[in-house]
């Protein structure tokens, strides 16, 4: 029997209200185990993070934690404040949720990983920056000597919660409190970081609480589940037990609404008008950096949205998905190449005619209490668009509110709300009110489920459905979650590393994948079974090494130095887009050929 890491008795943690004390958490009992992984699911708001934080006898201000926290024999709560800092950072790590609320953005992520590994090992400022260099390396980052010179701002959210993972790891904890570690990853890294930390549970010992949302990431990773409803532990259980027979009504409302998602259909493909409604032509964008070396983000992309389409952007963090997206919105302008909405040329558009038409097209932000600013109403957050694109009576106004917040499913009486006092789905939707708010004809959507618990993100899916359905919206959806662009979206496009590598229908795509990163992605994509685990799968045409650095871009096919298929032309002639069938585009000559056996996926 593995030996106990930590063991909670009656712990709680308590916040003070004007109506009196809140417990987030309340009177929880649980166990920790060496090698073991435990996931810890639950509505947002039920006190996942609460819970989390108090087992290293923290919360937030004006919290406080009570009851007892026994750790390898010591009562965390009886311990001061020293004592307490030598525990938290070296034999009890934290990664959080929200990375650039953890990263200090006056210092360089180097700086803050080889600070956290000094404070608990005796290093140089040299070794200490070595060592930050090979963790960022080992979660997946190119280019680390690079990146650890850059600030939290100039990262992508992907990239920022990979230095905050390689922070948690640098001093070897022999217990990882880990708050929702993927949430802002792709697939292939989410699955990479998954692996490693499997790996090290089972061959350090090390215990692991991991806070998701993600049923397929606890299905395939976890030993143990912990539903959490109101601050109590309603559920204990092994994880194929809890998946095959669960005991708490919540339990069972979130597996038979994952159920649901996973027998959905693909999108219809055939549900467009003929009339293209945006039109994108050989788009360049790159960043000139302080050194003088130019960052391809965005090389000779082209596409097309329908009116009433729906297109997934997918790909890894830094691939370029989000960099078309601002340039779509001009929020960034191109180097090259041509953005048309109908008759009308976008980039050459000076600021302020493109300020007017930009009610046409409108954007909703991965984080929905980033987006939001934290003083004003839920009212006063959708009128202001309404105030800067329409004129409309007073009156009018408030008709138009009231208008959307029931398109989006929000209740008339949350009007006077601030950000705060809303979860997470409701913010999102007030986000998508406001975006709603100009009538526009094209939205373009940066991971808007990412950040959503299980029930939130299904009701988004279900609402963005009915949203296009009903009143003829076109969208990009730029997602790293593979099984929603499935469902949400009729056509895709696969970007790799600046480029677009396979584009079409869906379902041709999903169903069968020609690119091998297209394989790779859909191999990652973590299925609700715990009865085929990831960690016990054979995986077939694996990438390997890491994601070429954007600066330095190779000579021929950019997947070349990762391929299992690769042969010495790919590593030295560039790879065009070309169709393999009406439709279906690839950027692989094998694939093309007919040449490249690729395995179907039935992700």
């Amino acid at each position: 029997m593995t030996a106990t890491i930590l063991k909670t008795t009656g712990l709680n943690v308590v916040y003070p209200t004007p109506t009196g004390q809140f417990k987030a958490v309340n009177d929880v009992d649980l166990e920790l185990r060496s090698g073991e992984i435990v996931g810890l699911i639950g509505e947002s708001g039920s006190g996942k993070t609460s819970l989390a934080l108090g087992l290293l006898a923290l919360a937030r201000h004006p919290g406080k934690v009570s009851g007892h926290i026994d750790f390898q024999g010591r009562d965390l709560l009886s311990l001061d404040t020293d004592e307490l800092r030598e525990i938290r950072g070296r034999s009890i790590g934290l990664i959080t949720q929200k990375p650039r609320q953890s990263l200090n953005p006056f210092q360089n992520v180097g700086t803050q990983i080889g600070r956290v590994y000094r404070a608990h090992v005796k290093a140089s400022k040299s070794e200490a920056n070595d060592h930050a260099i090979e963790l960022l390396e080992n979660v997946g980052i190119n280019d680390a000597p690079r990146r650890i010179r850059a600030y939290p701002h100039e990262l992508s959210g992907g990239m920022a919660q990979r230095a905050l993972i390689s922070m948690a790891l640098s001093a070897q904890p022999e217990l990882l409190v880990a708050d929702e570690p993927t949430s802002g990853l792709d697939v292939t890294i989410q699955a990479q970081f998954l692996d490693r930390m499997w790996k090290r549970a089972e061959e350090t010992g090390t215990a692991v609480l991991l806070v998701t949302q993600d049923l397929g990431i606890v299905a395939n990773y976890c030993d143990r589940v912990l539903v959490i409803e109101n601050g109590r532990l309603v559920e204990d259980a092994p994880t194929r037990d809890f998946f095959a027979n669960p005991r708490d009504a919540y339990s069972k409302r979130v597996l038979a609404l994952a159920g649901e998602r996973a027998v959905a259909e693909t999108a219809d493909a055939g549900a467009t008008t003929a009339e293209p409604l945006l039109r994108i032509e050989n788009l360049r964008k790159t960043f000139k950096l302080d050194d003088g070396k130019i960052l391809s983000a965005v090389s000779d992309v082209s596409l097309t949205v329908m009116q009433g389409q729906s297109l997934g952007l997918v790909g890894e963090s830094g691939s370029g998905k989000t960099t078309v997206g601002r340039l779509i919105l001009r929020l960034l302008d191109a180097d090259e190449g041509s953005i048309w909405f109908r008759d009308t040329e976008l980039t050459s558009m000076k600021t302020r005619e493109f300020r007017d038409f930009r009610s046409k097209i409108q954007v909703v932000f991965q984080d929905p209490f980033d987006s939001l600013n934290p003083r004003w109403s839920v009212e006063k957050a959708i009128a202001e668009p309404i105030d800067l694109h329409m004129k409309m009576s007073k009156d009018e106004k408030r008709l138009r509110i009231t208008e959307l917040l029931e398109q989006v499913g929000l209740p008339e009486s949350i009007r006077t709300v601030k950000p705060a006092g809303l979860s997470a789905g409701q913010q999102q939707r007030v986000c998508l009110a406001r975006a709603l708010s100009t009538n526009p004809d094209f939205l373009v959507l940066d991971e808007p489920t990412s950040a959503l618990p299980p029930v939130a993100r299904v009701e988004m899916i279900a609402l963005l459905k009915d949203l296009r359905e009903r009143l003829g919206l076109s969208f990009i959806f730029i997602s790293h979650d593979l099984s929603t662009v499935r469902e949400l979206c009729q056509d895709v496009a696969v970007m790799y590393l600046s480029q677009i590598v396979e584009m079409g229908p869906t379902s041709k795509v999903f169903a069968h994948p020609e690119h091998p990163y297209t394989q790779a992605l859909l191999d990652s994509v973590l299925f609700h079974d715990p009865l085929s685990r990831r960690v016990d799968r054979e995986h077939r045409g694996a990438l390997v090494g890491e994601i070429p650095s954007p600066v330095d871009l190779p000579k021929g096919c950019y997947l070349a130095g990762r391929c299992p298929f690769a042969e010495e032309k790919c590593r030295q002639e560039p790879q065009l887009l070309e169709f393999t069938e009406p439709g279906h585009l690839v950027r692989c000559w094998k694939a093309v050929g007919g040449v490249l056996n690729v395995v179907d996926s039935e992700a």
